[in-house]
């Protein structure tokens, strides 16, 4: 998975020419164009050690609904990001990755259809309404499961990730549609 995060990383870096030979672009009248994207990567960059880092689970004792916790193996809150009240908050402004996954499965398909979501919204500071920044559906049934036959398990994985640029004080929130099918 951090292989395909890492790829994804170096490939909009280099899409957006915040690295490569393209960081400027100059025009024939002499006026030199730097990409917003390099100049806000250049101010903010600081030391790896002090970037703020998260990493959360779910909680598999809730059910019903998508609850994380940050005091658990193999998570991480660090350099001022906090969870609170099941979201994460924002220490400064800057880019960052975000990234999720969760998984989803099930026994057999049911006549109707399952859509399965899972969204990551952010509250800003400067304007107060949730936006989506990733969303994703699935569908892991094509067909219902005829009667009699055996239920065969299913698993979904969803996974959702982009770089944005935050401001502190700002949250993060994941929802999913259905928790029932939360693995």
């Amino acid at each position: 998975f951090l292989l395909v995060a890492g790829a994804t990383t170096l490939f909009c870096l280099l899409h957006f020419r915040v690295i490569g030979p393209q960081g400027e672009e100059q025009f024939s009248d002499g006026f030199h164009l730097i990409n917003p994207l390099a100049q806000t990567l250049r101010s903010s960059s600081r030391d790896p050690s002090d970037k703020p880092v998260a990493h959360v689970v779910a909680n598999p004792q809730t059910e019903g609904q998508l609850q994380w916790l940050s005091r658990r193996a193999n998570t991480l809150l660090a350099n001022g990001v906090e969870l609170i009240d099941n979201q994460l908050m924002v220490p400064s402004d800057g880019l960052y990755l975000i990234y999720s996954q969760v998984l989803f499965k099930g026994q057999g398909c049911p006549a109707t259809q399952v859509l399965l979501t899972h969204t990551i919204s952010r509250i800003a500071v400067s304007y107060k309404t949730k936006v989506n920044l990733l969303s994703a559906i699935k569908s892991p049934c094509h067909r219902e499961t005829p009667e009699g036959a055996e239920a065969k398990p299913w698993y979904e994985p969803i996974y959702l990730g982009g770089v944005f640029q935050l401001e502190k004080g700002d949250r993060l929130s994941a929802e999913i549609n259905l928790p029932d099918y939360l693995d």
